[in-house]
């Protein structure tokens, strides 16, 4: 029953990343693309928290973490260039 929920999830997660990547191609705004990227790394890190559940292997937590970190320092420097046309 739990491993059933867990697919369930992962799949759901999937079609939504999908989804939200077409709003990232065709997003009319740079601010819309830049919302459906950071929506696309954190359905990635619950799925990658997904599949630490199911497959038990708590690799993916470290892998999780590392992908959250990147797109902080990512979404910041994103910001900072179109603010003030560059990044130093």
């Amino acid at each position: 029953m739990f491993l059933t929920v867990v697919n369930l999830g992962i799949w759901l997660l999937l079609i939504l990343t999908g989804v939200v990547l077409v709003r990232a191609f065709r997003g009319p705004a740079m601010t819309d693309r830049l919302l459906a990227v950071n929506m696309i790394t954190t359905n990635l890190v619950a799925l990658f928290l997904l599949l630490a559940l199911q497959e038990g292997n708590w690799v993916y937590l470290d892998v999780a973490l590392v992908f959250v970190m990147a797109a902080c320092v990512a979404t910041i420097a994103i910001v900072k260039f179109f603010q003030e046309g560059s990044l130093l």
